[in-house]
């Protein structure tokens, strides 16, 4: 089973036993949700940053008393690269979000 951490009130499932580091990045993410706040968060390199904003941001919205009316989540990326890095560190999630993906390539 998936390790499941209780961070501001939200049950977060996150596929690999978390550091402290990353449970302080998603529970500084549901703080900015709850809050409806913009942030800044920053870690360093390796420290699992995208995959720490998911589950966070998708716990969040999956605890929304109205699930069909929580807000939509955007997720941009300037390289391609980064758009199917993001997309596979979603799937080792247990979230299922709909998903979308637009890209362009300049010509």
């Amino acid at each position: 089973a998936m390790p499941v951490y209780e961070l501001a009130g939200i049950e977060v499932e996150f596929p690999y036993e978390a550091y402290d580091c990353q449970k302080r990045y998603m529970e500084e993410v549901i703080i900015t949700l709850q809050g409806k706040e913009n942030a800044l968060l920053e870690s360093p390199t390796g420290t699992g940053k995208t995959l720490c904003m998911l589950c966070a941001a998708l716990a969040w919205r999956k605890s929304h008393p109205v699930p069909s009316m929580a807000p939509k989540l955007y997720y941009a990326s300037r390289t391609h690269s980064q758009l199917k890095q993001v997309l596979k560190e979603l799937k080792a999630t247990s979230y299922r979000p709909m998903t979308a993906t637009l890209a362009s390539r300049e010509r």
